[in-house]
């Protein structure tokens, strides 16, 4: 492994344990805000500009974008079925929700308008569909097991993309680029050591934070022809942020 390679695996878990930590000080919502982000999925793809080219990374980009409507599946299956059958049940629907969606926009041919529709499209159902919280909100002490959980699986996805990612191709990278693994740790953790509500709030958090993984996408996916890695990546990170910023302004100028 060259110390580049290796370099670039270390970012990625190093995101995720930063964004655990803000987490444990700001609360579930904060931390629902930063599972969504694209923590994993922006420094990824930003890694396969630079390895396979502009061209490679915004194909990959388009389907990670149209991907969060399977993300937003994932959260309203392991909310309806783990309340009611516990996180194991509840992570196998989820899953399901997740391989069905993501393939199925997978195989369309997609330009950002539609991905970005897609999204969009999903977020809104989930939404619509996942409960909201009613207590006050708390602190969550994140397990060491969990954050272990997520720093693992971040850097697992990041050795088999970075490693892989031309045998695998621009749409099998993007899909997996927009899977629910913060979404598939925290919630079990959530529902099992605070309760139903905190895990509203956890869901709910995830859904400010997949539009600004939405913005993210789209932009890197229409800007990264144009203006290149850096100049796309820094462009969609300020739209993401942006996004975020303005959907929690916006949330609490009307409460």
């Amino acid at each position: 492994m060259t110390p580049l390679l290796a370099l670039k695996l270390a970012l990625v878990p190093l995101a995720v344990w930063l964004a655990s930590l803000a987490a444990r000080r700001w609360g579930h919502a904060v931390s629902g805000y930063l599972g969504g982000f694209p923590l994993i999925g922006g420094p990824i793809t930003f890694y396969l500009a630079i390895d396979y080219g502009p061209e490679f990374a915004a194909r990959s980009a388009l389907v990670t974008l149209a991907a969060i409507a399977g993300q937003a599946g994932h959260m309203v299956a392991f909310s309806v079925l783990g309340r009611r059958a516990g996180a194991l049940a509840g992570l196998a629907a989820g899953w399901t929700a997740y391989a069905v969606i993501a393939s199925g926009v997978g195989a369309l041919a997609l330009v950002p308008a539609t991905a970005l529709a897609i999204a969009l499209a999903g977020l809104l159902f989930a939404s619509r569909i996942l409960p909201k919280p009613r207590d006050a909100a708390t602190l969550p002490a994140i397990p060491p097991v969990e954050l272990w959980l997520r720093l693992a699986t971040a850097l697992a996805l990041a050795a088999a993309l970075l490693l892989g990612a031309s045998t695998l191709g621009p749409t099998v990278s993007g899909i997996l680029l927009s899977l629910p693994i913060t979404g598939s740790i925290m919630p079990p953790f959530t529902l099992a050591n605070y309760g139903e509500d905190a895990l509203a709030r956890l869901q709910r958090g995830f859904i400010t934070g997949l539009t600004g993984f939405a913005a993210f996408f789209f932009v890197a996916s229409v800007a990264l022809a144009s203006l290149g890695a850096v100049g796309a990546f820094s462009l969609a990170t300020a739209a993401a942020v942006a996004t975020v910023a303005a959907i929690t302004w916006g949330r609490r100028a009307r409460a």
